[in-house]
């Protein structure tokens, strides 16, 4: 709190120094002060006023200064309870801080009647509703909203690439794509195609390629060092039990140490191919997502 106070000093001081220099100095046309000018005192300034507030509160919002920006707009919505500029400047302080949950969280309480909304206001609703994965609730917004038809159809389509619905997106795409002017349209469209030349890897696949040869569903999923170290332990450990069993027979402790670990390396093996497959998958998918989220977060 003391922080804050000393930022909106020095800043208040800034600001009034030329006001106040330009006061003291004398007027071109007189050499000399007259009783009027000696007898003449500055208009006091209310340096907390709203409109001082609001400017300050701008100042802090420009240099990223998000928190203290909130407090500052907060105490102009107080003093100005029918302004929205305010309010709204406070959401997107939360969204500057990247923080989406509370930025929709004063969204919704000071703009709670939707339908009332201008299209920028709803459109910044729907947005911040995806970004918080809110998608049925976006979507539901989107088509009760006063958007036109091509921003709809455009938001709608993020909307689905952000639920991983890559075919059904792709199919949205190109029932629109000869029809609709929009870049951002078609910037998700080239998303939704570029995600889908880009198969998923089946993790029973990959299990079974591990189970067959170790390390070969590991291969499947482009985690080539993963897929040598894996040969390397089961067959080494393998050639180890082996060893032990050839000179001592089944009562060899060397044989079965060696035989455990390699069948617990084994084990881990297959069962680390199917996790593989999934985490590829999941990378492919948060690429595409990371896409059509920054679209979502910095052009609309």
């Amino acid at each position: 709190m003391k922080t804050r106070w000393i930022r909106r000093l020095v800043w208040l001081l800034m600001l009034t120094g030329g006001a106040l220099r330009a006061q003291e100095r004398p007027a071109t046309d007189s050499l000399s002060p007259t009783k009027d000018t000696l007898r003449a005192k500055p208009a006091k300034e209310n340096l907390f006023d709203a409109q001082h507030s609001r400017r300050f509160a701008d100042y802090l919002f420009r240099t990223g200064q998000y928190d203290y920006a909130t407090e500052e707009y907060q105490r102009v919505a107080f003093l100005q309870p029918d302004d929205a500029y305010p309010r709204m400047q406070i959401v997107k302080a939360q969204e500057g801080k990247k923080d989406y949950y509370r930025a929709l969280g004063y969204f919704e309480m000071f703009f709670p009647r939707f339908d009332t909304l201008q299209v920028p206001f709803q459109k910044e609703a729907i947005k911040l509703y995806v970004l918080n994965g809110e998608y049925g609730t976006a979507r539901k917004r989107l088509w009760a909203s006063r958007l036109d038809t091509t921003r709809k159809h455009t938001l709608n389509l993020g909307i689905t690439l952000m639920e991983k619905k890559w075919k059904d997106a792709l199919a949205q795409y190109h029932r629109r794509e000869n029809i609709l002017r929009d870049p951002v349209f078609h910037q998700f469209g080239l998303a939704a195609q570029r995600r889908l030349e880009h198969r998923n890897k089946s993790p029973l696949l990959a299990a079974g390629l591990s189970a067959v040869v170790p390390g070969l569903g590991k291969v499947y999923t482009k985690n080539y060092g993963d897929a040598l170290m894996s040969f390397l332990f089961v067959g080494l450990n393998a050639w180890q039990a082996w060893r032990g069993f050839r000179k001592q027979g089944v009562r060899s402790v060397h044989g079965w140490i060696f035989a455990g670990f390699g069948v617990s390396f084994y084990l881990g093996n297959v069962w680390g191919s199917a996790k593989a497959a999934k985490r590829y998958n999941r990378k492919l998918d948060k690429a595409a997502t990371d896409e059509v989220r920054a679209v979502f977060e910095y052009n609309l």
